[in-house]
Order: structure tokens, then C-alpha cells, then sequence
């Protein structure tokens, strides 16, 4: 995956079978608490793979949409991408950072509510052509400056 072998931020680290998890974060908590470091996430990466898995085997008609916001770690939206899942995104910096991972405009949907119309033009200069909408003023400004967009109606 691109990204998190060489940045400084992040370590993922692969259990052997039969690792007992909880020794694994004790042992991590001891070692942060030595060293004065902030605090940390753990997180079971291999859940998102087996719950698209699972999604894909009772509805893989409908494809799902992350939303950005929710945990934009790069593991977990690297992850994602690699799975093929689109993404739901609430400004310009959520559009560049998932494209930057190889998603492909059509795979992203601008969802802001009250969206700003440097973002709309970003979105239309960057291809995101889906966007959410629930108001006329919203329709008016998303038509003013991205006349080419597919509007989801909520």
C-alpha cells in the first residue's frame, strides 16, 4: 500500500496467529509511556476487508460509499480504495487526499451540505460530477458553477 511503509506517523504491524492482542497494547502503552509519546489507535484492519467481503456477497449490486469524515486514516482509506469502494467526501482536501490515492473521480461524491463554490468548481475541475443536494438554493449554486453534475436528491 502506498504511503504508510515509509511515513513516520504510522506503524502497522502484523500479528502472528495466536498473538495475544492485549499483551501486544500493553506492551506498546509501557513503551509509549517510556518515551513520552501521545496517544495511539489499534485497529483490526482485516475487519474492513472480511465486512466488504460480507457486503459483497449480500448486496453487490449497490456499491457502498465511506464516508471520509467518519476516520480518515490512511490505512483504512487506502484499504478501501484498494477494495474498489467509493467515497463520500465533505470538502476539496477530502477529494484530494482519496484521488491521491487512485480513486477515479467517478468513484466520489461531494456530500457537503452547504457547499462553497471554490469547492464546486474544484469538484468540476477534478471530474467529481456526483454531488448530494437538499435545497434549491444548493441546486442553484451547484448548477451556476458545475452545470455538467449529477445531483442526489436527499
Amino acid at each position: 500500500m502506498k504511503g504508510f511503509i515509509d511515513d513516520a506517523n504510522y506503524f502497522i504491524g502484523l500479528l502472528d496467529e495466536g498473538t495475544n492482542l492485549g499483551n501486544v497494547i500493553d506492551n506498546y502503552v509501557y513503551e509509549h509511556s517510556l518515551t513520552g509519546k501521545n496517544a495511539f489507535f489499534v485497529g483490526d484492519l482485516g475487519k474492513i476487508v472480511k465486512k466488504h467481503s460480507q457486503w459483497q456477497n449480500v448486496v453487490a449490486q449497490i456499491k457502498p460509499f465511506y464516508t471520509v469524515k467518519c476516520n480518515s486514516t490512511p490505512a483504512v482509506l487506502e484499504i478501501l480504495a484498494a477494495l474498489g469502494t467509493g467515497f463520500a467526501c465533505s470538502s476539496k482536501t477530502e477529494m484530494a487526499l482519496v484521488q491521491e490515492l487512485g480513486v477515479s473521480p467517478e468513484n466520489i461524491i461531494y456530500i457537503s451540505p452547504c457547499k462553497q463554490v471554490s469547492q464546486i468548481k474544484y469538484a468540476a475541475k477534478v471530474g467529481v460530477n456526483i454531488m448530494t443536494c437538499d435545497s434549491e438554493v444548493e441546486l442553484k449554486k451547484i448548477a451556476r458553477n458545475h452545470p455538467n453534475a449529477k445531483i442526489v436528491f436527499h
